[in-house]
């Protein structure tokens, strides 16, 4: 699925920033870097993340669910959480601070491994 305006004030045309123009090509498929890796577990889980799977600017939004594994985080004092990112170590790179982590799941059709 591509970018799709969600608000009635939003511009006709996308957006065009560093972070956007990285979605669209992560939308495209194809091989990443671990520094790549980890700039998009950054987006979603950073300090200034959006914490899901669809990133939101200027009333467009980016939905990456399709993109993305699902993990299953149990850290220290926040119990256990479920997450999204293209893989376990930018996942871990991206949260780690918020408590000792403890485990990481990954959630693969419908079940655990």
């Amino acid at each position: 699925m591509n970018a799709y305006r969600f608000s009635d004030t939003a511009s006709d045309v996308k957006p065009e920033t560093d972070t956007t123009r990285f979605l669209e090509k992560v939308m495209q498929g194809g091989k990443f870097t671990r520094q790549e890796k980890d700039r998009l577990a950054q987006i979603f889980y950073g300090v200034f993340g959006c914490n899901g799977t669809i990133y939101k600017y200027m009333g467009w939004a980016w939905p990456m669910r399709a993109y993305l594994q699902e993990f299953i985080v149990d850290r220290q004092y926040h119990g256990l959480k479920s997450h999204w990112a293209l893989d376990k170590t930018s996942l871990r790179n991206s949260i780690k601070g918020y408590g000792k982590i403890r485990r990481i799941l990954l959630i693969k059709n419908g079940g655990i491994s």
